[in-house]
């Protein structure tokens, strides 16, 4: 399997079923064949916008967009449309989610986390911990804050450990979706040495 296969498939079997996803997309086959295309565009397009950030063995696999000079973009514009196209009926609760992520997004210049997916056969060692950690300490010595919007009341507590802070009110998602917690964090700020995953 090819590095990107394998980041693809972290990603997919870190997210593919988690109560975002399934809001986005109830159907399990066609969020994964959606999920599986969207997250190949994800990364190709952070190769060139951000940073893709992968562990030695591509089981954690971290999504960083520069927002350093404007505002960020997961896809790029052509894209966008490509996910819309493939969600089908779907695609106004990607619409949603992006339009209320865009109006929630900070304009200080920053690192975006858009996404940290750990494989779940080794969620609860500490690898998507100490990946992180690593990222961190690069964005500390740079001077750069950095953002992320943690997607279930459990996250958003591991990364309070790690130096973020809420940011405003959560993000609240129409109709089941979960809620999510848009999250800051300065330069320095100081983690403890909980586990992240």
């Amino acid at each position: 399997m090819s590095t990107e296969d394998l980041r693809v498939r972290t990603l997919l079997r870190a997210f593919g079923d988690d109560a975002f996803a399934r809001w986005l997309m109830p159907d399990r086959a066609h969020r994964h064949q959606v999920y599986r295309e969207w997250f190949t565009m994800v990364l190709a397009h952070t190769e060139t916008a951000g940073r893709v950030i992968s562990s030695r063995d591509g089981l954690a696999v971290q999504v960083w967009l520069s927002a350093r000079t404007g505002p960020p973009s997961m896809l790029a514009d052509a894209d966008t449309q490509r996910l819309y196209d493939l969600a089908g009926p779907r695609a106004h609760r990607f619409r949603e989610f992006g339009a209320l992520s865009a109006q929630r997004h900070p304009h200080e210049p920053h690192e975006y986390l858009s996404m940290i997916g750990v494989d779940p056969a080794v969620q609860g060692t500490g690898v998507g911990t100490r990946e992180l950690r690593e990222s961190l300490r690069k964005w500390d010595a740079e001077g750069v804050p950095c953002y992320l919007e943690a997607s279930s009341a459990r996250s958003r507590n591991l990364y309070l450990r790690l130096g973020f802070g809420d940011l405003g009110g959560p993000m609240l998602l129409s109709g089941d979706g979960p809620t999510l917690y848009p999250m800051w964090r300065t330069p320095g700020q100081s983690s403890a040495v909980r586990s992240f995953d």
